[in-house]
Order: structure tokens, then sequence, then C-alpha cells
């Protein structure tokens, strides 16, 4: 009688939702101070930068890696660059409340689907 009673527990326990934790990002501060991106390469060596072919037309720019990267974001205000959705499964959907993390750098080529306002944008390629 004791195994029924058991059982019962286990099955009521295994049928209780379980509730994951979304990522939650912390207080946003105040607006985050963007970096300018130097226009010659002797201005971009001296902020540590990497002068360098980029896009498809290799126009040589400056690309400054951001200390800021990979931060928890909901709007672009709060990074040094760019607040992009995580799209590895497929683009998020647009009305749908959406964490982003900071982008890497300053370079601009690529798919990327910001995040502004807690919400995701539509996707944007730029070659």
């Amino acid at each position: 009688m004791r195994w029924i009673a058991a059982i019962a527990v286990l099955l009521f326990a295994a049928c209780a939702p379980v509730q994951e934790e979304p990522l939650q990002p912390p207080p946003p501060p105040a607006t985050v101070e963007k970096p300018a991106v130097p226009a010659t390469e002797e201005m971009c060596k001296a902020q540590a930068g990497q002068w360098a072919p980029i896009c498809r037309l290799q126009q040589p720019q400056c690309v400054l890696t951001f200390s800021d990267a990979g931060t928890l974001c909901t709007d672009s205000d709060q990074c040094q660059g760019s607040c992009y959705a995580d799209t590895a499964n497929g683009p998020l959907q647009p009305g749908v409340k959406a964490v982003g993390r900071c982008s890497l750098n300053s370079n601009p080529c690529g798919c990327n689907q910001r995040v502004e306002d807690g919400m995701p944008t539509p996707t944007l390629c730029v070659d």
C-alpha cells in the first residue's frame, strides 16, 4: 500500500509545471556613450582598432571591438554598438518581448536582427 502512495506522489510531482527563468537583463543603465568610428587608419590604430577591408565591396574601415560585447540588453542605447537578438534558431517573431546581447564590434556587415525598446526589429542584411 505504501508503494501506491509513493507512486502517486511521484506522478503528482512529475505533472507539476516546470518554469524556466527567461533571460533578464540588468536594469538599463543610462544611455551608453557610443564611440566614434575613426575615419583614418592612423586614428583607428590609435584607438586599438583594426583597419581592414569589410563587407562585399572590401572598402577599408576601422573595426573597433566593444568592451560591453555580449552583455544582455533590450535596446541599442544600452550598448556601445547595437543590441542584437540571438537568431541561432531563426528570427524572433515581431511583437514578442525580446532580450538581446551587445554586438562584438563595429563591423556592420552580415544579417542581424536588432532589439529596440525590448522588441525585435526586422532582420537587416548589410553587404
